[in-house]
């Protein structure tokens, strides 16, 4: 009975998982309008009825997705710091190149977590949505808030409002990111990476102390 129990979890876990693979991959190609719970369970090679056993609807999978990648993210953002240098300006950069390595490795996630999908009638409508990305984006920028912290307690960087800094430059990369989604940059002759280097140094003549 046990491995029969455990066996009819795994494969329900499969099945879900299953159907946010097919719903990621859909959502990238046609867009969340043009995506419908038909196209997923037959991407996923399941019936519609298996679809409302795991979601309710159509913007539920896609809170699952928006939930998966910014745990992604978090994840990458807490391996850079693990694996960065000990000042806090090695730091910050450790974060950029994650925000930028989670753009580049997992762009799909970077769509969904972007709610680039979405109108914002849609992305509203839905007020769990909000205040779920609201909370867990906060946890995010709090890790880049508390690596200005450290910079200004070990005097790297002058005395800043740590939050304020830190959704101000995550609002930098974000804005050239979206440049590279709407192909913006070609024209420049400027590789992405190369870019937010620049922009890092940018920031960082601002925030170090003199």
């Amino acid at each position: 009975m046990e491995k029969q129990r455990a066996r009819t979890g795994s494969e329900k876990e499969y099945r879900k998982e299953q159907l946010k693979k097919a719903a990621l991959t859909l959502f990238a190609q046609k867009g969340f309008k043009n995506t419908t719970v038909e196209m997923i369970t037959k991407k996923a090679h399941l019936s519609p009825a298996a679809f409302y056993l795991y979601f309710n609807n159509k913007i539920a999978i896609y809170r699952a997705l928006n939930k998966d990648g910014i745990n992604i993210l978090e994840d990458l953002m807490k391996q850079a710091l693990h694996t960065s240098g000990g000042s806090s300006v090695d730091k910050l950069y450790a974060l950029a190149r994650a925000y930028y390595n989670f753009y580049r490795e997992h762009t799909d996630y970077f769509y969904i977590t972007e709610i680039l999908h979405l109108g914002n009638d849609e992305f509203f409508y839905d007020s769990t949505m909000v205040k779920e990305l609201e909370k867990r984006t906060l946890v995010l920028l709090q890790i880049v808030a508390s690596v200005i912290e450290e910079g200004i307690e070990k005097n790297e960087f002058r005395k800043i409002d740590p939050m304020k800094t830190a959704v101000t430059l995550w609002g930098m990369i974000d804005g050239v990111l979206i440049l590279e989604v709407k192909k913006s940059t070609l024209f420049t002759g400027f590789m992405i990476d190369a870019l937010i280097e620049q922009l890092m140094d940018m920031v960082l003549l601002g925030v170090k102390k003199k």
